[in-house]
């Protein structure tokens, strides 16, 4: 690999089905620097259609040449019909419709900013901090939601006869304390995730 070369960072996401995001999560397998998180954005005990909501989140460096293959994926991608959200320092690039890997490429490479592989890894780093520290505030609000839930379904627990309508909500604050509980797992799961050394 050549000193001259020049890298820039990409921050993609996409939402769709687990499932099928899991499957083409896969299409990124054989790029180098390139590190994936899905986030499951719905209760598992719910029987979703073609599987829960989710959220994939691929942060990749690129040698600037080889941009053509990551505009590609987004290609295929958005030929089936599914928008990809591209994020390249402050940037965002929301796309949709059909799209040739040439086009994408164009406006990655117009947009982006080129730099050394140390900065490219550099600026990857920053992303992840600023992820880090964004989740962790998400994370401590839901906290604080979680405690007033747990207070919430202890009050109903306390009563000895419920009455119908005590019983009904007393369901309804557990099974909202459950999703809220597994959301917060998934929070940690992302900054775990974020922490890691690729």
């Amino acid at each position: 690999m050549g000193s001259q070369e020049k890298f820039i960072t990409l921050e993609l996401i996409f939402h769709g089905r687990e499932p099928e995001l899991d499957d083409f999560s896969k299409e990124f397998n054989n790029l180098h620097w390139v590190s994936k998180h899905i986030r499951r954005l719905g209760p598992e005990d719910v029987a979703y259609f073609g599987g829960s909501p989710a959220e994939l989140i691929i942060l990749a460096v690129s040698v600037t040449a080889n941009i053509l293959t990551i505009a590609d994926i987004l290609a295929k991608r958005l030929a089936k019909g599914h928008e990809s959200t591209v994020r390249i320092g402050k940037r965002e690039i929301e796309l949709r419709g059909k799209w040739k890997p040439e086009e994408i490429a164009g406006i990655l490479n117009t947009v982006s900013s080129k730099a050394s592989k140390i900065q490219a890894l550099k600026q990857i780093a920053k992303i992840r901090s600023f992820k880090i520290a964004e989740t962790k505030e998400e994370l401590a609000t839901l906290a604080n939601t979680i405690h007033t839930y747990e207070r919430l379904v202890e009050t109903f627990n306390d009563i000895p006869k419920k009455k119908y309508w005590q019983k009904k909500k007393a369901q309804e604050y557990q099974k909202k304390l459950i999703e809220l509980r597994k959301e917060a797992e998934h929070l940690r799961s992302f900054i775990d995730f974020l922490k890691r050394k690729d």
